[in-house]
């Protein structure tokens, strides 16, 4: 990743018209899916220190919001909800834990329809640009998730990387030196496919070091799964073990959109 850029980008918004977009996103809020224990995160502005603190927000502090880091607290399934609403054209969808309920029989006895949260402001070319630039990260030679790359699917996606302590913690250590609760968390984020998705993946690899090597390779694994299963191209059947004569039904890929 060039962190820099968006160091860059970051202190031209400032931190609170960051905050304005990232929760228009779904982050620093409850999802809404029905789990009792989910945690709200964090999306930190000028107002939120003030109260925390009584101490005004630094413009450093700004350049690690950029990021992701500094204050920033996501969920995967924060990121999986963003992500779903990049794929689909800006839509927030809240996400579900069932589709149906059927009977033994296989009669549809209750439906759980997809709701939505709101619209991001953001301009669908500027959301097809952000997506092209996910693809390059995927599909580029030197991309940063080249290891999520899948024969015949198009995938865009984003690595990241956290830190869990100071760098001033692990100082002078080799990467092998460093005691696994200090090591990094790996991130990868993907949808696919770009030009109609169908599926986002989030992989959080705790204290497994770089998105790129650590989440990006889980997450190919599951995009691969899912083609192989509803019927993908001759590589990616070869490469999963996947079933050639298995076919989705048409059906089935309109819930799957309309779940996010």
């Amino acid at each position: 990743s060039c962190d820099v850029y968006f160091y860059q980008v970051g202190v031209r918004l400032g931190v609170d018209r960051i905050a304005y977009f990232a929760r228009a996103f779904g982050l620093g809020r409850p999802t809404g899916i029905a789990l009792r224990e989910e945690k709200a995160g964090l999306v930190p502005t000028t107002a939120w220190k003030e109260r925390r603190t009584g101490e005004p927000w630094m413009r450093g502090e700004t350049v690690s919001v950029s990021i992701g880091q500094g204050a920033v607290l996501v969920t995967p399934l924060q990121l999986a909800v963003a992500y779903a609403a990049l794929a689909n054209g800006g839509v927030v969808v809240q996400p579900r834990l069932l589709l149906r309920i059927e009977d033994l029989e296989g009669r549809v006895v209750e439906e759980v329809p997809p709701r939505v949260r709101g619209t991001v402001p953001v301009d669908a070319d500027h959301l097809a640009r952000i997506a092209r630039a996910l693809e390059s990260v995927v599909s580029a030679p030197g991309g940063t998730g080249v290891r999520a790359r899948i024969e015949g699917v198009r995938v865009a996606g984003k690595t990241g990387t956290t830190q869990v302590v100071s760098l001033k913690r692990v100082e002078g250590l080799e990467d092998g030196e460093v005691p696994r609760r200090y090591r990094d968390h790996g991130w990868f984020a993907a949808f696919a496919p770009v030009e109609s998705p169908e599926i986002v993946v989030v992989a959080l690899a705790e204290h497994g070091g770089g998105g790129g090597t650590a989440a990006a390779p889980m997450v190919r694994h599951v995009l691969e799964r899912y083609f192989a299963r509803r019927g993908a191209p001759p590589g990616l059947e070869r490469a999963s073990g996947g079933d050639p004569g298995a076919g989705p039904r048409a059906a089935a890929r309109g819930e799957r959109r309309a779940a996010g």
